[in-house]
């Protein structure tokens, strides 16, 4: 049996645990640090990150595993270790060493915790754990059908609810957009800004979907650019001008990234999401409660409201189930709803565009 005592720091811990090499990590860096490169090892290494980049003959590779994740996901990641560790050195155990029963007594742990966390807080937790076991290569821990099951089991019993009750009106975004031309003329990052927000709008993207754009995977056929009224909120339109404008700072780095910076590098998902608070911020949102993601529930409500079929909409937003549609993305608009403007944009042929 294991201790649900949450509270117990690490430091006044560690005399209950002393590992094999006198080392403890303290941060999935340090776990990532010292993982053996050598594939017919699943051991880990006695240094730390400095010495495993100076010494090692694949000093790279701990850099290379940390830049494939968002520094947002190590955020958490790192939050989500410390709380691993004290409880590992409250209940004696090897941080290194995550057996299936640790994994599952972990999560009972925290689901027993008060005040209760998160179903997607005690998610987070797990999927450290799973890539602390995928680099040691544990992959029948992670994909064990228990975890499964007890994940299933505190889903059912402590159900996600909906981050937001009611949603702002997306046709004060396109408004704000509509305001500024840059087409014909325009600046590099102005047209850039403007077609991220679009095409993040009108394909009720992630911040992350747009990241894995390939420029070679787009079919943009020419019926579906707009030359009338609404052509400064056409998506189409935008992509088309932004990705010729865009042959010349491609070939530096010879990206295959739809979305890229003025010297060529590949945007990431928080400069996308800054983007995108900033003009959500500039259209009159309230940016410190609706963040990046609460696109896709603005412009499901709206198209919704304005009798876009149930199936079109969930189809758009890539929604597995009817339920995820109704719980998280369907809500009431605040304020006045001028669909008249919105029924206009909507006849935009967004669907001839495939990522």
């Amino acid at each position: 049996m294991v201790s649900d005592d949450s509270n117990t720091s690490s430091s006044s811990s560690t005399s209950h645990f002393s590992s094999s090499s006198g080392y403890i990590p303290r941060s999935i860096d340090q776990i990532i640090s010292r993982v053996n490169t050598n594939s017919n090892s699943t051991t880990l290494e006695t240094r730390d990150y400095s010495t495993f980049q100076s010494h090692t003959q694949n000093s790279g590779t701990s850099e290379l595993l940390m830049k494939s994740w968002e520094q947002s996901t190590l955020k958490v990641y790192n939050s989500s270790y410390t709380r691993f560790l004290n409880f590992c050195t409250l209940n004696s155990l090897d941080p290194s060493n995550i057996t299936l029963v640790v994994f599952m007594d972990y999560l009972t742990h925290l689901f027993k915790i008060k005040p209760p966390l998160a179903f997607s807080t005690i998610n987070n937790h797990r999927s450290m754990l799973n890539q602390l076991l995928l680099l040691r290569n544990q992959t029948d821990i992670v994909n064990d059908p228990f975890i499964t099951r007890i994940m299933t089991g505190i889903h059912k019993l402590r159900p996600s609810s909906a981050k937001y009750k009611e949603i702002w009106d997306a046709n004060k975004v396109f408004k704000y957009l509509s305001t500024i031309k840059v087409l014909p003329k325009f600046t590099y990052t102005a047209l850039l800004n403007k077609t991220l927000v679009l095409c993040k709008m009108f394909g009720l993207a992630r911040s992350s979907d747009l990241v894995m754009w390939s420029f070679k995977g787009l079919n943009i056929t020419t019926d579906s650019i707009r030359d009338d009224t609404y052509s400064q909120v056409c998506p189409v339109r935008h992509l088309t001008t932004y990705l010729k404008s865009t042959n010349e700072r491609r070939k530096k780095h010879q990206s295959d990234s739809v979305f890229i910076n003025n010297d060529g590098t590949p945007l990431q998902v928080n400069q996308i999401n800054e983007v995108v608070l900033s003009t959500l911020s500039k259209s009159g949102i309230d940016t410190t409660k609706f963040k990046s993601h609460s696109t896709r529930s603005a412009m499901a409500s709206l198209l919704l409201s304005n009798n876009v079929p149930f199936h079109v909409v969930k189809k758009m937003g890539r929604w597995k189930s009817n339920d995820t549609v109704d719980t998280f993305y369907d809500k009431r608009i605040i304020g006045e709803k001028s669909g008249s403007f919105l029924n206009n944009v909507v006849q935009l042929s967004f669907k001839n565009l495939i990522y």
